[in-house]
């Protein structure tokens, strides 16, 4: 297999990338994680706030692609197929860490508001907007905070947060459409109007 320099990987297509890794190309790899990992660090942290716990099961995930490189699948989507796999491992570690709670009911209070505050509103003079935004996402179940984390923050299709949630596509489209009815039945200012804006439905 032809190898590249340093600089020639970061022009990859995570898709090349993923199959260079597949045949045991470690530079591949390595470009990979690196890519990947804020990523993943940033929805694992929205997860559970035990911050030790996302780094070791990013660890662990890392490892194990290595490990199995041959037999993983060939992955259409590399950033979907990686969210996915850190979901499952922390939901397996459910038991064990009582920090990681997946409640879809709950209202969250700042799973994943900051997020989205500090995409949508980066000017310190609107620290009122913020308040008001960071209250109305409080409002969300974490499965809803969850799902527009995942279509606004890391700007995922309907069908890649399908795939991470373990959902129907349709089901993730119907709990976007539920999400924005009751944003809308709270909220009616220009706020929200960016914030809809931002986050497309189709």
């Amino acid at each position: 297999m032809e190898r590249f320099t340093a600089a020639e990987y970061k022009n990859l297509a995570p898709q090349e990338l993923w199959q260079r890794f597949k045949a045991g190309d470690e530079l591949a790899f390595g470009e990979l994680a690196q890519g990947h990992y804020r990523s993943l660090y940033n929805y694992g942290s929205r997860l559970t706030a035990d911050s030790e716990l996302v780094w070791d099961t990013i660890q662990d995930l890392l490892l194990e692609l290595w490990d199995r490189r041959a037999t993983v699948s060939d992955a259409v989507f590399v950033k979907t197929y990686l969210l996915k796999a850190l979901r499952y491992k922390l939901l397996k570690a459910l038991p064990h860490h009582p920090s990681v709670q997946f409640d879809e009911s709950e209202p969250a209070q700042t799973l994943f508001a900051d997020s989205i505050e500090q995409k949508i509103i980066d000017d310190e003079s609107q620290t009122e907007q913020t308040r008001l935004l960071h209250q109305l996402m409080a409002s969300l179940s974490k499965r809803q905070q969850e799902v527009l984390y995942l279509r606004f923050y890391q700007n995922l299709e309907n069908h890649e947060i399908a795939l991470i949630m373990g959902l129907e596509r349709q089901s993730v489209a119907n709990l976007l459409h539920r999400t924005f009815k009751e944003l809308r039945h709270q909220w009616s200012s220009s706020l929200l109007v960016v914030l809809l804006g931002m986050i497309r439905l189709s």
